[in-house]
């Protein structure tokens, strides 16, 4: 860790800002300080080096964080979502590279993070924050050079096939697997069929879930842009369900719909969504250390509740126990 603040200092000498305070707040996909300068300004300072193997080595190419940077400072620009937005250091460039570890410094975001969604206004405001974001991204130029991950069906057979690993190695329970595996099939032929159109393929933020999200009164704010990418608008609404009880998700989408328009078969979709933002993610989840600890549990009551009812034709987006309960 010691290393990793002498990396901080020396990055945070590339701009223009006077430090009084450097913290280390969290490592996982990114090493994270947050730095105070002398007037009191508050900082994000990230270090692209994830713990363990955590993230694969894509994420860390600089076009591929330079993109999120631009990205960043378009939405910051064009919206009046309060976002991360970044700086440039002083040879005008948003990456500093210290050792052969490439560094970031944005806004600091203030607002109180809470561990779920407790009401049913907080979804309302992530549903007209989340329309924003697919507003902008919906009419925003993509660059000419720009590099960031597309969230397809590809992805997910990686899923399916690191699930298929572990469980052969006993390391998952096969049931269950071999159901996610079938889920996951559903879910491939339906996103190739998808027709990719301006309303509703773009960048995404791709993790909007509790840990990325603080709130400031009646204001969220969306964090950690990390996983950002080009993706179906839809993808975002189904990882954030994955985390927003049944009873709160109908007025979610009415306010997500004031800002940008759902599809005519947007709950057939969310679902088939859902499944798949959970499949994707599995790609993440079982390069953490501690996944044999907790993964095998989650896909469990996963494949027990919402894939079940998704593999018997059983809606579950506005009803029934969400598998976190």
């Amino acid at each position: 860790m010691f290393n990793h603040l002498s990396i901080a200092q020396e990055a945070l000498s590339n701009y223009a800002i006077t430090c009084k305070s450097v913290d280390f707040i969290a490592q996982s996909g990114n090493t994270i300080y947050k730095v105070t300068d002398q007037d009191n300004n508050s900082y994000s300072l990230r270090l692209h080096l994830s713990k363990g193997d955590t993230l694969e080595s894509f994420w860390s190419k600089p076009e591929v964080i330079r993109s999120e940077m631009v990205w960043l400072q378009a939405l910051a620009l064009e919206t009046d979502v309060t976002v991360p937005a970044p700086f440039k250091n002083i040879r005008g460039e948003f990456i500093t590279n210290v050792d052969d570890i490439n560094c970031t410094l944005l806004r600091w975001v203030e607002g109180e993070q809470k561990p779920f969604i407790p009401t049913v206004e907080d979804a309302a405001a992530i549903g007209e924050m989340t329309g924003k974001l697919h507003r902008q991204a919906s009419n925003w130029s993509i660059p000419g050079v720009f590099e960031r991950p597309s969230f397809d069906s590809s992805r997910i057979l990686q899923s399916l096939d690191k699930l298929g690993e572990r469980s052969d190695a006993g390391m998952l329970n096969a049931d269950d697997t071999a159901l996610l595996q079938q889920a996951g099939q559903r879910v491939i032929t339906m996103m190739n069929a998808m027709e990719r159109t301006p309303g509703n393929w773009g960048m995404i933020h791709a993790d909007l879930i509790p840990n990325n999200l603080v709130f400031l009164g009646k204001e969220v704010r969306p964090i950690d842009f990390g996983a950002c990418g080009f993706g179906y608008y839809l993808v975002d609404l189904g990882w954030t369900f994955s985390y927003i009880h049944p009873a709160f998700r109908e007025q979610l989408l009415q306010s997500y719909a004031e800002y940008y328009p759902l599809p005519d078969n947007y709950v057939e979709l969310l679902e088939d969504f859902f499944i798949a933002a959970q499949l994707e993610t599995m790609n993440f989840w079982l390069g953490l250390p501690d996944w044999q600890e907790w993964l095998p549990d989650h896909i469990g009551k996963l494949a027990g509740r919402e894939v079940s009812a998704y593999m018997n034709g059983q809606s579950f987006l506005f009803s029934g126990k969400p598998y976190w309960e």
